[in-house]
């Protein structure tokens, strides 16, 4: 039970008495002197946390740390992110098109359209997916620039202020779209002008930082053989989050409006950034934590140059072909995923005539699926039949390509849902492939690795965005489906990546670090 704990500094601990301290570190001494016989020192040091020094506070246990937050910033996130999507069709159509609201008023989705809305809505796509694209490219650059600072710099001050100010970002963002959207129903506006919600999360480095913040706090609290666990349950409630959000959003949408689904979005992200700034602590003990001016600091080319250097350094043995292909085949993925998500309700509106509540069932189901293909794997598969990381991973792009291949040729509605229980597995892919970096990475390069690769996956909606909009712009007429294709071929050359990797480690598997990936 104790590897899966969480450990953590806890100011309180700051008013322990002396002789608790000394005792304390007796034990935690004893502790480190009787370990095991033929372990080196790197993996003592990531599976016991170094013995206290008097005057030093104590480390406690905790469990849940991070999880509830990124349940409710996920969970407001997807509340509100197909109903802003609906809201810019009905925008676009009034404001640039000029039908009348009777017109546009099916393109929220509510109710079914027909034949006159079809047509109405097929000139209003293309001009929407624009926007959707403009959108994702805003929400890559600016992050990705800001990624490449955070990484070093949280190792010098510390993991929670990039998760107080990434949260502080998304609940601005989503009070400024709460107002925009309140304006709307007073004025006509441009669809433009929602593009404002996004700048405060884009200049607090968006999910980019928010990813890379999460991640390196949990290399730097939980133990080794736990870290796999410990980033799956997170993605679990990263995933239970888009869950919720997806199936109330169209209930909530149809019995309210826009405006109060975006108000109640923001009342979620508000209590995320409370629960973070009262019961998160830092990471990182006191007397790892650098002095001086933080934001000066920040800007500091040479944290790039030395995170450039991390990255491309000579490592023994196959270790730096290990850390870039897991690199190219996370960024690869984020790719599809951030093209896939850019047109495909778009593609059901036009393919399925779904409404909001069907586009909303069906996201529910996969990520329901995906939770517990997640579960399955990491307890049947990882636990029981001992399967290893790397081969956890290969089984989960598999069921991304198997998916993507069904949804490229479907013709029915339910064929989407056989595509989805398909791809059971594909939820574990992000926490396998970076438990790979943080157990080839050692514990004081994790966090540059992290911010590079996180860095490079914002970057790919720069590519995916235009290309799938672009794709399904041209196909549209004839086969809205067709950029499901390149999204089989993209996991197919993801697959590839990590099949090398399971040879370097069947070839190399007498090495450390290839058992660590390997068990």
């Amino acid at each position: 039970m104790h590897n899966d704990e969480e450990r953590l500094y806890d100011p309180n601990d700051e008013e322990a008495s002396l002789d608790n301290e000394i005792a304390q570190n007796r034990d935690a001494t004893s502790t480190t002197t009787e370990s095991i016989p033929g372990e080196n020192d790197d993996n003592n040091s990531n599976s016991t946390l170094p013995p206290s020094v008097e005057g030093q506070p104590v480390i406690k246990h905790r469990f849940f740390i991070l999880e509830p937050a990124v349940f409710l910033v996920f969970l407001a996130m997807y509340l509100s992110g197909t109903v802003y999507q609906n809201q810019l069709l009905y925008q676009t159509c009034i404001y640039v098109f000029e039908y009348n609201e009777t017109q546009c008023a099916p393109l929220l989705g509510v109710e079914r359209e027909t034949e006159e809305v079809q047509h109405i809505e097929t000139q209003v796509q293309p001009y929407v997916a624009r926007i959707l694209m403009a959108r994702s490219l805003l929400e890559s650059i600016i992050p990705a620039i800001v990624s490449l600072f955070i990484g070093p710099w949280s190792d010098k001050f510390g993991r929670r202020p990039i998760v107080l100010t990434t949260f502080t970002g998304y609940l601005t963002g989503s009070i400024i779209l709460t107002i925009l959207s309140f304006i709307a129903t007073k004025t006509v506006i441009s669809p433009w002008v929602f593009l404002l919600s996004s700048v405060p999360s884009v200049l607090s480095g968006g999910t980019c930082a928010l990813i890379t913040g999460i991640y390196c706090y949990i290399s730097d609290v939980a133990k080794e053989k736990a870290r796999a666990l410990r980033m799956v349950l997170n993605e679990a409630a990263l995933c239970t989050g888009m869950m919720i959000g997806n199936v109330v959003s169209g209930y909530l949408y149809a019995a309210t409006n826009t405006v109060t689904v975006f108000a109640i979005s923001s009342g979620l992200m508000l209590l995320a950034l409370i629960y973070v700034a009262i019961f998160v602590i830092e990471s990182l003990r006191p007397d790892q934590i650098h002095s001086g001016s933080k934001i000066r600091e920040f800007f500091r080319f040479d944290l790039v140059k030395d995170l450039v250097r991390t990255c491309l350094k000579r490592r023994p043995n196959y270790d730096r072909s290990i850390i870039w292909l897991t690199m190219m085949a996370l960024t690869i993925a984020i790719f599809t995923m951030e093209g896939d998500s850019n047109v495909t309700y778009l593609y059901v509106r036009k393919q399925f005539e779904w409404t909001l509540k069907d586009f909303s069932m069906f996201n529910a189901a996969r990520i329901v699926v995906q939770i517990i293909g997640s579960v399955l794997g990491m307890f049947v598969l990882r636990r029981l039949l001992k399967f290893s990381i790397t081969s956890m991973n290969m089984i989960a792009i598999a069921s991304c390509v198997l998916e993507s291949t069904v949804r490229a040729t479907a013709i029915y509605w339910w064929e989407l849902y056989v595509g989805l229980t398909l791809g059971l597995m594909r939820g574990i892919m992000g926490p396998m492939s970076r438990a790979i970096l943080s157990h080839v990475a050692p514990a004081t390069e994790v966090g540059k690795i992290f911010a590079l690769t996180t860095s490079l996956e914002s970057l790919s909606p720069l590519i995916a965005a235009p290309l799938y909009t672009i794709v399904y712009n041209a196909t549209l007429a004839y086969h809205p489906g067709l950029f499901n294709f390149i999204s089989a071929g993209l996991y197919l050359l993801c697959f590839t990546f990590i099949s090398i990797i399971f040879g370097i480690q069947k070839s190399l598997g007498h090495t450390a670090t290839y058992q660590a990936i390997s068990s």
